[in-house]
C-alpha cells in the first residue's frame, strides 16, 4: 500500500504553472519515470519543464502541439523549437488530436453515430478539468506518434487554455487501443499529482 497526496488548485489555468512545475520535480526525483510528456501549444511551457529537468536529468522529454491542420499551424515558436530542441526535447506536432474525432463533431462520420471514446474523454473533464483530458490526450498522442512505448510509465502535464493546471502518472498506450478488448494494451491513470478542483466545462 503506498499513501500520497494530491495538489488541488481552487482554480484551473495558468497560474498553476509553477506550483504545477514542483509537483513534477518532486515525483521525477521519486523516480519511475520513462519519459515527461507536456502538452504546450507555443512550447513555452515545454521549454519551462525542460529546462528544470536538464539540470538534474537526461530523462526523455517529449513536447507535444497541435498538428497541421490546426488553423494557427506551426503553433510553436521558432524561438522555443529551437531552446527545446538545443534541450533534446522531442517535438510532436505532425500526430492527430487523440480526441479529435471523439470530442469534436462525433457524430460526423459516415455512420452519424456516436464514438463511445467521446464520453470517455469527457469523463476526464468532469474529474480533473480540461488539463486531465489534455495530460491524457498528449500521453496517447506521444505513443501514436512513436516517441512512447506503450505500457510505458509516463508523466504528463496538460492545462485549461495555456500554461499547466494538471499532472498526472500514466501507463501509456496507442489511442486507438483505449477500448480495446485486451485490457494490457489500453492506457490508464496511474496518479494524480495536480489538478483544479473548478471546471471549465467545454459543452
Amino acid at each position: 500500500m503506498t499513501k500520497k497526496s494530491i495538489l488541488y488548485f481552487p482554480e484551473y489555468g495558468e497560474s498553476n504553472t509553477s506550483a504545477v512545475t514542483d509537483v513534477v520535480r518532486e515525483r521525477l526525483s521519486e523516480g519511475g519515470i520513462e519519459a515527461l510528456v507536456v502538452a504546450s501549444t507555443t512550447g513555452k511551457t515545454a521549454l519551462g519543464l525542460a529546462q528544470m529537468v536538464r539540470l538534474e536529468s537526461d530523462l526523455p522529454i517529449i513536447c507535444v502541439s497541435d498538428p497541421p491542420w490546426a488553423k494557427y499551424y506551426p503553433a510553436i515558436t521558432s524561438d522555443n523549437r529551437q531552446a527545446l530542441e538545443k534541450l533534446e526535447v522531442e517535438i510532436v506536432d505532425r500526430v492527430p488530436y487523440a480526441s479529435h474525432s471523439h470530442s469534436v463533431g462525433p457524430c460526423k462520420n459516415m455512420y452519424g453515430t456516436l464514438d463511445l471514446r467521446v464520453m470517455i474523454f469527457d469523463a476526464f473533464r468532469l474529474v480533473g478539468g480540461q488539463g486531465l483530458k489534455v495530460a491524457m490526450e498528449v500521453g496517447m498522442m506521444a505513443t501514436d506518434g512513436g516517441r512512447v512505448k506503450p505500457g510505458a510509465i509516463i508523466l504528463c502535464v496538460g492545462g485549461t487554455g495555456t500554461g499547466a493546471d494538471c499532472a498526472i502518472v500514466m501507463k501509456a498506450g496507442f489511442s486507438v487501443d483505449l477500448l480495446s478488448r485486451k485490457s494490457e494494451r489500453r492506457a490508464h491513470v496511474r496518479e494524480i499529482l495536480a489538478m483544479p478542483l473548478k471546471k471549465k466545462w467545454r459543452w
